[in-house]
């Protein structure tokens, strides 16, 4: 079983930055995350038209900018030209859309290690697990010290891990099924990270007896935390990990 090779400080992984506290998936709400003392945070990519990465979580550009329209619509370019951080409260002006490249750029010298979660795989997981590759092979040199892959979608990480055996790769999954653990095995999958409020104290168990660590999504609760940390979670995703971070630090 591929390991995490760092436990999270705190236990915390900064959802999509810090989205409680900046605007989701985008280069200020990295480098929040940064300053409060996180060094782990997580992103979703997807492509481009012209099959470039993109930070973005939703299928369009319609929530969280100024635009409208699917991400896979737009080159790069032009999705550089749109505003990510105007429609948050208050209002974030001068943040595109970063890319990925930008973003491991920034990540890197602030010490943050980065969870990149692939979208929008599903009409072909092979160009998308392709992409990923090439684009890890040729940016080595913006990488932090640790990266891990994950993706809802299991072909596309199926793939990854034949094309690239020994990178870290976390299946996720809505709730844990019969297969999940099997596939965790068989595919030498990192982490199952799975959803807070699907999961159960027998599957953190039946993942324990088989050494997989667990992450969970999306906790803003200190108390549910502090439950599943008990249990045995190896680290938790949240919008607000400053609720987390001990005053004193």
């Amino acid at each position: 079983m591929t390991k995490i090779h760092i436990e999270p400080k705190f236990k915390l992984i900064g959802h999509r930055g810090v989205a409680g506290l900046r605007p989701e998936n985008t280069l200020v709400s990295f480098s929040y995350a940064a300053e409060l003392g996180v060094d782990w945070i997580e992103f979703d990519v997807q492509l481009s038209k012209d099959q470039h990465w993109v930070v973005m979580h939703d299928e369009t550009i319609d929530r969280t900018t100024n635009g409208k329209g699917k991400v896979n619509d737009y080159t790069l370019a032009q999705l550089g030209n749109f505003e990510a951080g105007l429609w948050f409260e208050p209002p974030y002006p001068k943040q595109p859309i970063p890319s990925l490249e930008s973003t491991l750029q920034l990540a890197q010298p602030l010490n943050l290690n980065c969870n990149i979660e692939i979208k929008g795989s599903t009409l072909d997981p092979e160009l998308h697990a392709r992409l990923m590759a090439e684009f890890l092979h040729e940016h080595k040199n913006i990488l932090p010290a640790n990266i891990l892959i994950s993706s809802f979608e299991l072909p596309c990480i199926q793939i990854l891990r034949k094309v690239m055996p020994t990178l870290p790769i976390a299946y996720l999954v809505d709730n844990f099924t019969t297969d999940t653990i099997a596939l965790a095995l068989e595919h030498k999958f990192a982490s199952i990270n799975c959803d807070v409020n699907t999961i159960t104290t027998q599957d953190l168990s039946a993942a324990a007896k088989q050494n997989i660590p667990v992450m969970l999504f999306t906790v803003n609760n200190v108390d549910l935390a502090k439950y599943w940390f008990n249990e045995g979670v190896v680290a938790i995703f949240s919008d607000r990990p400053d609720l987390f971070i001990p005053k004193s630090r």
